[in-house]
């Protein structure tokens, strides 16, 4: 028989088992000292009002104090299990969750936001809150029903119709709620991912002028969630108003068939008050699971969603660590499909690089350069063929390891919340001579310096505070931190000036100067003065590989080539 595969869910809910066991054990106990309240009824109307004895009626209320304070402790001790029970679930889950997340999000058909953090939210809220109490509540109602049974077999026999009704009403909530409440959490995030797309597009959508139509369809979405919620909502209600009249009716007809048993002297009146406790005992957890449907639907959704999004990522592997790269870089027969993408955009490229070689991507808009450095820096994964680093393939390597001996700076340079300092440091502690190093490399320093608090400048979510230079500058001296062997650079001067041009100039030759091996893609034949290598790159092929001047003569002598093939054609036409 195979074994099933342990994700990180399946480990951070072990993680959580001790302190739901030790929740079973407790609840246990509870229950049992509920018993102190109808045995308390029996003895006050059977013992106390018969013999009208007060000493046996002090002691009995002080033994039902004893019971109904260790109650209390047992109830405060379970709410601290189960608190602690959840605080494990979730800390054995937030590493796993967040690198599956990051993962999950490079693929836009499993992208889901902030849904899968409010996933796991919701079973730790559910853990931590009265739900998972009353289910351990709940396999005490046959007892409490059984108890009825042995007092008078027609007061036990009230007590199984009224938890069977309450059964049936728990089931029917679970027909009617569940399609209700997985559409409300679709829409609700739906909505709140368009939303954060609006914001995130704020600039685009006040200029073009889009704010009400943007207004308008996020209007709809919200409406429509808010709508799936209010109908769950409404159902959801209706079944607990009518789960606390059947309990009351089930109450009231065991105190009105008790009394007739009692009057026939079939049962005693004590017997008759301890079953009415008792069989509202028996339908508290059933109620109260009716009434915490919604939440049970909700999390039981999460734990499928988040079980979907471990098991469609292939689970990380333990890795051997290997030493610091030095740079040499080999592509053999790589293939790149882009996510949510059905067909390559790198097609068979390859070539090696020696440690300390610079190399230009060039090529048409479309030509699969930028998938190519995606694949480079480790962002996006091969669908064949295969990038070894120092002999390694990538899959061999740490990629946090690696990434720190890495540098990428993407074509599209988004900076976190935080200073100057702590982008170019990698929101890592902040090493002032690694971050002053960085930025010099980068020819950012005296820029950096004119802001206006220097490198302890607030950049503001995504820095929007600065220019697109600004933010490319600062995004190349984060690609630079921590003295990397490998640099990916897409496209590091599409907002430069020419005083950034110069200074990305005095970078690659620094970086040469320094044995670093750079890949860049570009645009700007301008910057090819300081490569070693150029690839060009057509329809997701190499086209041409070699020595900067020989690829660049080669491409120039084809050029000629195809314009003196062609002068015949357009003569004789």
């Amino acid at each position: 028989m195979a074994k099933t595969a342990t994700t990180p869910l399946r480990c951070a809910v072990r993680a959580a088992v001790p302190g739901l066991v030790a929740t079973g054990v407790i609840s246990m106990f509870i229950n049992a000292t509920m018993l102190a309240t109808p045995i308390y009824s029996m003895q006050i109307y059977d013992r106390v009002l018969s013999s009208r004895n007060e000493v046996t009626l002090l002691f009995l209320t002080l033994i039902v104090l004893i019971f109904l304070m260790l109650y209390g402790v047992l109830e405060y001790a379970r709410a601290g299990v189960l608190v602690r029970a959840s605080v494990a679930f979730e800390k054995m889950l937030r590493r796993p969750l967040f690198e599956t997340m990051m993962q999950a999000e490079l693929d836009p058909e499993r992208r889901q936001g902030q849904q899968v953090i409010r996933d796991a939210e919701v079973i730790r809220e559910s853990l931590a809150s009265g739900t998972v109490a009353v289910l351990c509540d709940l396999p005490w109602t046959p007892v409490f029903v059984l108890l009825c049974f042995l007092m008078h077999p027609v007061l036990g026999l009230i007590a199984l119709i009224g938890a069977g009704i309450l059964f049936g009403l728990a089931l029917l909530t679970e027909i009617m709620t569940k399609q209700g409440v997985d559409a409300s959490s679709r829409l609700s995030n739906d909505a709140a991912t368009f939303a954060a797309a609006a914001l995130r597009n704020g600039e685009v959508v006040r200029g073009l002028g889009m704010g009400d139509t943007v207004l308008e369809r996020w209007c709809g979405q919200q409406s429509a969630a808010v709508s799936a919620n209010a109908s769950s909502a409404e159902r959801t209600a209706m079944l607990v108003a009518f789960s606390k009249f059947a309990r009351i009716t089930v109450q009231t007809a065991v105190l009105a068939v008790g009394a007739l048993l009692a009057i026939e002297k079939q049962i005693s009146p004590g017997a008759m008050m301890a079953a009415s406790i008792i069989i509202g005992r028996a339908l508290a957890p059933v109620e109260q699971i009716v009434g915490q449907w919604k939440r049970i639907v909700a999390c039981r959704g999460a734990h499928q969603r988040l079980t979907e999004l471990f098991a469609g990522l292939p689970a990380a592997t333990e890795t051997v660590n290997l030493p610091v790269p030095v740079g040499h870089i080999e592509i053999e027969n790589v293939v790149v499909i882009p996510p949510s993408a059905n067909r390559p955009s790198v097609r068979n490229v390859s070539f090696s690089l020696q440690a300390g070689e610079s190399l230009a991507i060039v090529g048409a808009s479309g030509s699969g350069k930028s998938s190519l450095a995606r694949a480079l820096a480790g962002v996006w994964d091969l669908r064949s063929g295969e990038i070894r680093v120092d002999g390694a393939a990538l899959e061999q390597w740490d990629r946090n390891k690696l990434g720190k001996s890495v540098g990428y700076l993407p074509q599209d340079v988004d900076l976190f919340a935080g200073t100057v300092a702590d982008n170019i440091a990698r929101l890592g502690e902040i090493d002032s001579k690694a971050v002053v190093a960085a930025a010099r490399a980068a020819g950012a320093h005296d820029v950096i310096l004119r802001l206006p608090k220097g490198y302890d400048t607030p950049i503001g979510e995504g820095g929007l505070s600065l220019s697109g230079g600004m933010r490319q500058r600062v995004g190349l001296a984060r690609a630079l931190y921590g003295d990397p062997r490998l640099v990916v650079l897409d496209e590091p001067n599409s907002n430069l000036d020419e005083e950034g041009e110069r200074a990305l100039a005095q970078a690659l030759s620094a970086m040469k100067t320094a044995g670093r091996t750079v890949v860049l893609v570009t645009h700007r034949p301008q910057i090819l003065a300081h490569v070693d290598r150029l690839l060009v790159m057509s329809f997701g092929g190499a086209l041409a590989f070699g020595e900067r001047d020989d690829v660049i003569a080669r491409m120039r002598g084809n050029r000629v080539a195809a314009v003196e093939t062609s002068r015949p054609a357009q003569a004789s036409a």
